[in-house]
């Protein structure tokens, strides 16, 4: 009787720890949610990068639609910069692996990613990933 009430309360204890596993892993994204606003980040970064053009449309701007499409579309985490690129390179249109998910961005939006240089794309990325992980 002994080795069977082992084996139960192993067992227990084992799906408990899964189980508080999953609890935690699902209590990420909430504790992420609590990050400043898409719109207070973008407008920090427009003070930090005047030539990036807003494109306003419906209370938002180029970069607070660009930060959502990346968090909220696409589900990708705000702290690595290979996320942000795959982001970046939806925004310009560059196939890397399943086609028909880079469809979200509007042309404009498209347009005005397009127009900014490489050095400015890879320093907005940086930036991005730099404010996220604070």
């Amino acid at each position: 009787m002994g080795k069977q009430l082992k084996f139960l309360f192993l067992t227990t204890l084992t799906t408990l720890m899964v189980l508080a596993g999953g609890i935690l892993q699902v209590g990420e994204p909430l504790m992420a949610a609590q990050t400043p606003t898409e719109i207070a980040i973008a407008n920090q970064l427009y003070g930090q990068y005047p030539d990036i053009p807003r494109a306003q449309r419906a209370n938002t701007t180029l970069l607070s639609r660009f930060i959502e499409y990346h968090l909220d579309t696409q589900v990708r985490p705000a702290q690595y910069h290979l996320d942000w690129e795959l982001s970046m390179a939806d925004y310009l249109d560059v196939s890397y692996g399943k086609s028909g998910q880079n469809s979200v961005a509007s042309n404009a939006d498209k347009l005005a990613m397009q127009d900014l240089s490489r050095q400015q794309r890879h320093d907005l990325i940086q930036s991005l990933e730099d404010r996220f992980a604070r």
